[in-house]
């Protein structure tokens, strides 16, 4: 595999101002010097670096009368205590949040900061994977056409399991293109290293480390590779950055997998086909702008378009392979694995497009057309940081489902009710999974957050913790599973004190409607607690009210224990887990991509 790096007949170059033609605009004139500078990486780096500053910015801005969304408070709730892996997901997303909140303070700034950084990385990833094949204004383009699709800048910002793997899949890509090509012991273990990155970013993952092998073995040289030790040092450093979490997940019976079931499986062949068809036809939507802009500026023939579309140089063709490879296998699969699919999961998966595109030599796009979509992005750019101030006001007054604007005003009210009550530090808050993690990251103590009533997915909170520290249970008022909880652990809590809050927020000096909340302070243990055991009916009848069936043996066995003593053996956490996350997360979770 060898790739061209030096402008081709299909690369656009600079060239001086026709004798007799009007002068460029000082606009032109700068992305004109901006693009000159394309193929020693300069361009890059700018672009990204205003990409950084302008998008944190509209963040910061848009969402100043909001709180951050409940994928990030968990997520930093999870980095508290890095791990090698949570109960949904596996832990990059943890893990990186923990590395960056060591340098950076716990600030909704940071996350935003993080969010684009961690998007402007993949960009440079791709840049370094597109500079293999094109160069000159073409290499530019790659990242405008990107630029184009709503992945980096909106879903983007919101930095949680799916993000991790906008920079994962494209380092995977690059370090497996560089290792077949090269077959060296180190690109080779970048690789398999790159590709349980990914797979602990998100386990959908397994569709890209699927394809890069068929991708192998499509190509002509597939028995040079294969018969080298390329590959097989790339799967042995691969298990070595994955043997921790394979460990976690036998040692606590695979508890993502029965989250991600209960979330996104249980459907039936019909709607999972017609989720399928919905998935391919939403994943092309994301991308009809890019598309439609290269059509456009390149003007491509027939038989240009069958170039891009199937090169017969065998290099370019596995490009094709690994942009469609993981598009296509999750539909095709989705009917056997029974797991209904979403379009936004395809976000880090069209990262390949521009480079297809732009690849062939035969497509020659001009400076004024690069100029143009340069400017069309910056326009584009400059016109959402003009609305950002209108956005905040209209999402202080129109609110969201989550109740993002009362995070930070219910962690300062429950810390003043804890505070009053016991004099002491906020320790642990359980009950509703949103608001917990929430609290965790707007209190100054920066408790511990029990998502739902169960320690399960918690096993860094000892059960002689909540006796020694004491808890807050809080709930929404009209979550009646969280009600119901906090109801029960009152009855085993004789020093237990409830609390109904009204919460609002101002913002811009205009108050928002109240949000009604109750909480149970739980104070630190001083004495024996007789009443802390429930008794023994009490939780397979709150069982058999949710489910509508008689109490199990297992369910009997487990209501003879204190609830926070309750730990799950590896064969049924899985199952008690979901149980615990349907009962206490918001229904917006079900439908969270």
């Amino acid at each position: 595999m060898t790739p061209s790096t030096h402008p081709t007949t299909g690369d656009s170059i600079a060239g001086a101002t026709p004798p007799g033609a009007a002068r460029p605009s000082l606009p032109r004139r700068a992305i004109g010097a901006w693009l000159d500078t394309a193929d020693s990486g300069v361009a890059t780096a700018v672009l990204l670096a205003v990409f950084v500053a302008a998008w944190t910015s509209f963040q910061v801005i848009s969402y100043a009368s909001l709180d951050l969304h409940p994928d990030l408070v968990e997520v930093y709730a999870w980095s508290r205590h890095p791990s090698p892996g949570y109960y949904k997901h596996p832990p990059l997303g943890g893990l990186m949040a923990a590395a960056w909140f060591a340098v950076f303070p716990i600030a909704d700034w940071a996350f935003h900061l993080l969010a684009m950084v961690n998007a402007a990385l993949a960009l440079l990833v791709v840049d370094r994977i597109a500079a293999r094949w094109v160069s000159g204004d073409k290499r530019v383009l790659v990242l405008l056409l990107l630029l184009l699709t709503p992945f980096y800048q909106f879903h983007g910002q919101r930095f949680a399991s799916n993000q991790t793997l906008l920079l994962a899949w494209p380092l995977a890509v690059w370090c497996f293109l560089r290792a077949f090509e090269t077959r060296t012991l180190l690109w080779s273990a970048a690789a398999g290293a790159a590709c349980a990155f990914a797979m602990l970013g998100k386990y959908y993952s397994i569709y890209l480390v699927a394809s890069l092998p068929l991708a192998a073995l499509l190509h002509p040289a597939r028995w040079t590779y294969l018969r080298s030790p390329s590959p097989w040092v790339s799967m042995l450093a691969g298990f070595a950055v994955l043997a921790p979490h394979l460990w976690w997940l036998v040692t606590t019976g695979f508890q993502p997998f029965g989250y991600a079931y209960a979330v996104h499986g249980g459907a039936t062949q019909g709607a999972i086909l017609w989720k399928a068809l919905l998935y391919l036809i939403g994943s092309l939507a994301y991308v009809a702008l890019p598309i439609v802009v290269w059509a456009l500026i390149a003007r491509p023939s027939r038989a240009v378009v069958a170039e891009t579309l199937w090169p017969a140089d065998p290099d370019r063709r596995m490009l094709v392979h690994l942009l469609a490879l993981p598009l296509l296998i999750p539909a095709v699969t989705a009917p056997f694995v029974g797991v209904e699919l979403t379009s936004l999961w395809t976000m880090q998966a069209w990262f390949l497009l521009p480079v297809v595109l732009l690849a062939p030599r035969d497509v020659v796009v001009s400076r004024p057309a690069a100029t143009a979509v340069a400017a069309g992005v910056a326009i584009v750019t400059l016109t959402v940081l003009a609305v950002a101030p209108v956005l905040a006001v209209l999402r202080h007054w129109e609110g969201n489902k989550e109740g993002r604007a009362y995070y930070a005003p219910l962690a300062e009210a429950v810390g003043r009710e804890w505070v009053a009550a016991t004099g002491t530090r906020l320790p642990i808050v359980i009950g509703d999974a949103d608001l917990g993690a929430a609290i965790a990251f707007y209190h100054p103590d920066h408790p511990d957050s029990v998502p739902g009533f169960t320690l399960a997915p918690t096993p860094w909170i000892a059960p002689d913790r909540l006796l020694r520290d004491g808890y807050v249970v809080v709930c929404r008022a009209d979550d009646r599973f969280c009600l119901e909880g906090l109801a029960a652990r009152a009855r085993t809590e004789p020093d237990a004190r409830s609390v109904d809050l009204a919460v609002t927020r101002t913002f811009l000096g205009d108050t928002n409607r109240p949000a009604p909340y109750r909480i149970l302070i739980v104070p630190p243990q001083t004495g024996p607690r007789s009443a802390f055991r429930p008794r023994p009916e009490e939780r397979p009848q709150a069982a058999s009210r949710r489910t509508g069936t008689a109490p199990t043996e297992l369910e009997l066995a487990r209501s003879r224990q204190p609830w926070w003593a309750s730990r799950p053996t590896p064969a049924c956490s899985g199952h008690m887990v979901r149980d615990a996350l349907l009962r206490s997360a918001p229904h917006h979770e079900v439908g969270r991509a």
